[in-house]
């Protein structure tokens, strides 16, 4: 368990810096959300091939600890969600599919929200 955590602490710290050089990189004025719309979507991209590898054997656990979990985790949570939305829906779960999108972006939405008016409030 230890070298697992170790292996997701060295990607997640990798794909995190490779994230804020990444939006410095692509920073642009007209289009800010830009950097954040091309990163989920390499995530997604990357997620997508090591999930891929590793159902096919061509990708051992620790090695999809360190990429799949941690690198891509920490590049973007988004990619997360895009494997979980791709499994929902695989397994024929479409209204828990359609149930996760929602709850995603209506909750998120609706804590960042509630926290930036309330500590704006308060602060």
């Amino acid at each position: 368990m230890s070298k697992q955590l170790l292996l997701i602490f060295l990607g997640g710290g990798l794909g995190s810096c490779l994230r804020f050089l990444f939006s410095i990189w692509v920073n642009t004025n007209q289009i800010k959300w830009l950097p954040t719309l091309l990163v989920n979507s390499l995530g997604c991209l990357l997620l997508g091939i090591f999930v891929a590898l590793l159902h096919k054997d061509q990708l051992n656990p620790a090695t999809y600890a360190l990429l799949g979990i941690g690198f891509c985790g920490g590049l973007t949570t988004f990619s997360t969600f895009s494997l979980d939305l791709f499994q929902l829906i695989r397994n024929g779960e479409h209204m828990a599919a359609f149930t996760y999108v929602m709850a995603t972006l209506v909750l998120g939405y609706a804590c960042l929200f509630a926290a930036y008016s309330f500590t704006k409030q308060w602060i």
